[in-house]
Formats: structure tokens, C-alpha cells, sequence
């Protein structure tokens, strides 16, 4: 088993476990199709510890239903679902073919291809984010990378170094939900835990 997929294993039982919500948003495995259909749009291959992922879980959406009781669950998607720091979503592969078309378009239209402070590189696969908002992590494959670095980006600033590789990510996450050790981002982060409220994760 792959250090990503054993990450992965570890957040998805503790979720079935604790938060069954969170569980029951992950999306089915994705299929080979629809990750070539993806690459030949972005005109590039994904990183094998993203593609690993995507073929366990394509990505997390709510289901259409509320949980009695609950006032933080939002059936329509909107990002409290998620278990995961920052209210982020784990993309699936369709949205991580959006986001990147989308953003490199962008990119190009502002006549900043190559600058340093390019709004969107080629390479820069997203991964986890914010809904509605330009704020998440992506996978850098620009460099050729193997595992792909991970970067925090957001709105008006420039990316920075947020984790190793995917499994690194996915790793601390679990450690935290496990109660192993608090969560932080390269260590710049307050460390914290999650707690579980009205069955949901409240990090």
C-alpha cells in the first residue's frame, strides 16, 4: 500500500467511525477515462500520488439530505462537510480540470506567462479548496517532482510551501484526527485539533 493510500485509509475509517456525515460525502472511485479525458484538457499528466487518490475517492461532495438536529451541515455543498482544515473540499477530477483550465486562461489573459508572480503557472493542479473563494492547495508539477510538492495559495498573495507531497498532507490530518499530534502547515500554523460538534469536525 502507497504512503498515500494508507493516509487516506486512515482519515476515511476514523470518518466512518466518528463523523459518518463526512464519510458519506466521499465520492466514488473515478475512473481511468475520466482522468485521461481530464489530462488531454490540461494538456498534462497528473501526479501518481493524486491519481492514486482520485481512484479510491473522486473527490468529496455533499449529499443532498440534513442531518436532524444539525445546524452546520449545508446539503447544497457549501463547504461545512468538510473534514478537512479551512473548511476545504477535496476536489474531484472534474473540478481539478476546471480550476486549472479556468486559471491558466486567466493566467494567459493577463499577458503574465513567465513572471514570477504569474496568477496561475502551468503545473499548478489543485487539489483542496475553498468554495467560491481563490484559496486552497495545489500539487506543483512544473518542476517534474516525484512526489509533487503541495502549496497553500490564496487570493492576492503568492503561494507558499504548505507540505512535502499529498501524503504528506494527508498524513498530518490524520495524525490530528487520531490525536497524535496537532495540525500545522510546515510549522507556521497555530498547532490545533479537531473536536466533532453536531457530528461534524470543527477544526
Amino acid at each position: 500500500m502507497s504512503s498515500v493510500i494508507a493516509a487516506w485509509s486512515r482519515i476515511s475509517r476514523w470518518l466512518t467511525e466518528n463523523t459518518p456525515a463526512h464519510a458519506d460525502a466521499l465520492n466514488p472511485p473515478t475512473t481511468d477515462e475520466q482522468i485521461a479525458e481530464a489530462e488531454s484538457k490540461m494538456g498534462l499528466s497528473l501526479p501518481s500520488e493524486l491519481r492514486q487518490l482520485l481512484m479510491v475517492n473522486n473527490g468529496s461532495t455533499a449529499k443532498q439530505r440534513s442531518l436532524p438536529g444539525n445546524t452546520r451541515y449545508d446539503a447544497r455543498g457549501g463547504g461545512d462537510y468538510s473534514p478537512f482544515p479551512s473548511a476545504f473540499a477535496f476536489c474531484d477530477v472534474k473540478l481539478i480540470c476546471s480550476l486549472y483550465t479556468g486559471n491558466r486562461e486567466a493566467s494567459i489573459a493577463m499577458r503574465e506567462p513567465g513572471s514570477r508572480y504569474e496568477y496561475w503557472k502551468e503545473g499548478w493542479i489543485p487539489v483542496f479548496r475553498k468554495k467560491d473563494v481563490h484559496c486552497g492547495l495545489f500539487l506543483d508539477v512544473s518542476g517534474g517532482q516525484d512526489p509533487a510538492p503541495m502549496y497553500a495559495y490564496e487570493e492576492e498573495s503568492f503561494p507558499e510551501p504548505a507540505f512535502p507531497s499529498l501524503a504528506d498532507y494527508l498524513s498530518t490530518v490524520a495524525d490530528a484526527l487520531e490525536g497524535i499530534r496537532p495540525f500545522t502547515v510546515m510549522g507556521r500554523s497555530a498547532p490545533h485539533l479537531p473536536t466533532v460538534r453536531e457530528g461534524l469536525i470543527v477544526w
